[in-house]
């Protein structure tokens, strides 16, 4: 038990470096945004994707299939630009959490779904192997929310720039 903790005391102050935040952030970021980019032009094949696992209803499956991209790319930049890092972490840590959910009742009821459409045609992988990239992601997500520095995020160069317009 002691050497458990004398571990996590020796991981936790690398865990909160700012560079590793930096690289989480951008790792996080540059993934959703590969992701939304690459799923964009095939919306249809994503929505039919998003019906084989029988969790939403048509309708919004539709909508989530249409929401998704574009939610990814603005996730993605937000996070890399290091602006509202609470807020896109959080909301990524959800969406990542919506693709882990999905792919394990799917798992679990055995359905039939070989290929995961997360990278849309350009990364073609096996649910299991997504599912393995979920858990990272969701672990950068939580990295993020997390720590309490932003090193090199533009969120907190315009806080300092308003706070230094209001007094002048």
């Amino acid at each position: 038990m002691d050497v458990v903790v004398l571990r996590a005391r020796q991981i936790g102050p690398w865990l909160l470096h700012p560079y590793v935040t930096l690289a989480s952030r951008i790792a996080l970021g540059g993934i959703f945004i590969f992701a939304g980019i690459a799923k964009l032009p095939y919306i249809n094949t994503l929505i039919w994707e998003i019906n084989q696992y029988h969790i939403l209803p048509h309708g919004l499956a539709t909508a989530y299939g249409y929401v998704l991209p574009p939610l990814e790319i603005a996730l993605g930049i937000l996070l890399v630009v290091g602006l509202f890092l609470r807020i896109s972490a959080s909301v990524s840590g959800l969406v990542v959490l919506s693709f882990a959910i999905a792919k394990i009742t799917a798992l679990a009821r055995g359905l039939d779904i070989g290929i995961c459409g997360c990278f849309g045609p350009a990364v073609p992988l096996l649910a299991v192997q997504s599912l393995v990239i979920d858990f990272v992601l969701l672990a950068l997500a939580f990295q993020i929310l997390f720590h309490r520095g932003e090193f090199l995020a533009l969120g907190r160069w315009l806080s300092r720039k308003a706070e230094h317009g209001e007094g002048s």
